[in-house]
C-alpha cells in the first residue's frame, strides 16, 4: 500500500472541534463525501489506459492498433502529452512514466507491506489525479448517471486542490516552478526552499549548486533533485521503499499535538486537517 500523509482508505474521518466550529463541521462533512483511494486509482487506470493506447500507437507506426477500442488519436503525440501530463512530462517520457505506473499498480493493490514513494510516483499520481477529477466533476454537472459510474465521491464535486493538500506528503516537484493551484500548505516549504536557492543564486552559486545545497539544507525526499536535474530515470532513484505492515505509517498520527503547536493536544492528523481547512481561500463578497 502506497503510504500518502494520510490514510487514503479512511472515509470517515473527524476531528473533535468541528462541533465547535460550524465551518469546520461543513468542511469534515465534505471530506467524508469523498472516496479517497477510489480517486486516486481511478486517476491512475485511467492515465494508464490511456499512456497504453498511445505507446501501441506508436509501436504500431501511428495505426490504430487492432483490437483497440480508442476511437481518436493524437496527430502530435508529443504535444498530447504534455497537454494531458504537463507535470509528468515535464521530466518523463512516457516511456518512463508508463513504467513507474505499473509499480504504482501493483503498490495500490499491495496489501502485504506499505510501500513509500518517490517524488517520480508523487508527479505521475498528480497529473493522473487531477484528470479524473476534472472527468468526473464534469459529469457530475453534464451526465449525472456517467458520474455514478466512477463515483469519486457520495455526488459531491472533488475540490483538487484541497485533495492535494490533504493527501500529498510534498510538492517539491514543483520547487521553481508556478503550479495553477495554490496549494498553500505544501507550497509554503515551496517557497521557502526557493528563496534559499535564489540567495545562493544571487550570491554568484550555478544554478545546478544552489539546488544541490538546497538538497542538503531542505533534506529533500527520495527521488526529487534526481528528478529536478532530469538526471535519467534508474530503477535506483525511483524504487519505492518497503515499509513491513506491522509498522504502520499512519499511528504517529494518532500522537497528540504539543502544548505549544498551534492546534494543540489533539491527535496530529486532527491538526493536519483543521490546518489544511484554514490554508484554504476564503471567499469574499463586497
Amino acid at each position: 500500500m502506497l503510504i500518502f500523509a494520510k490514510d487514503i482508505y479512511e472515509r470517515n474521518p473527524r476531528v473533535q472541534r468541528e462541533a465547535d466550529n460550524p465551518e469546520l463541521g461543513k468542511y469534515m462533512e465534505y471530506q467524508r463525501q469523498l472516496f479517497p483511494y477510489t480517486i486516486v486509482r481511478a486517476g491512475l487506470d485511467l492515465a494508464y489506459k490511456e499512456l497504453d493506447d498511445i505507446l501501441n500507437y506508436v509501436e504500431n507506426d501511428h495505426q490504430k492498433p487492432e483490437g483497440s477500442q480508442r476511437d481518436s488519436y493524437p496527430a502530435d503525440v508529443p504535444a498530447w502529452y504534455r497537454d494531458r501530463f504537463p507535470w509528468s512530462a515535464s521530466f518523463l517520457s512516457m516511456e518512463d512514466m508508463h513504467s513507474l505506473m505499473v509499480t504504482l499498480i501493483q503498490s495500490l493493490d499491495s496489501f502485504r507491506t506499505f510501500e513509500r514513494g518517490t517524488t517520480y510516483q508523487w508527479v505521475i499520481l498528480y497529473d493522473a489525479t487531477h484528470n479524473i477529477v476534472r472527468v468526473y466533476n464534469d459529469l457530475l454537472k453534464t451526465n449525472p448517471n456517467g458520474a455514478r459510474d466512477i463515483r469519486l465521491s457520495r455526488e459531491v464535486e472533488v475540490d483538487f486542490d484541497d485533495f492535494i493538500n490533504t493527501y500529498w506528503p510534498h510538492l517539491e516537484f514543483m520547487i521553481l516552478s508556478k503550479p495553477d493551484y495554490p496549494h498553500r500548505r505544501l507550497m509554503e516549504r515551496n517557497h521557502e526552499i526557493e528563496e534559499a536557492i535564489k540567495a545562493q543564486l544571487a550570491d554568484g552559486a550555478s544554478p545546478l549548486k544552489a539546488l544541490e545545497d538546497a538538497a542538503r539544507q531542505f533534506s529533500f525526499a527520495p527521488g526529487t533533485l534526481p528528478l529536478l536535474r532530469r538526471d535519467p530515470v534508474t530503477p535506483e532513484v525511483a524504487i519505492l521503499e518497503n515499509v513491513p505492515i506491522e509498522s504502520n505509517p499512519y499511528n504517529p498520527l494518532q500522537e497528540p499535538t504539543p502544548a505549544d503547536a498551534p492546534i494543540p493536544n489533539v491527535p496530529k492528523v486532527e491538526a493536519e486537517y483543521e490546518l489544511t481547512f484554514q490554508s484554504r481561500p476564503r471567499v469574499t463578497t463586497g
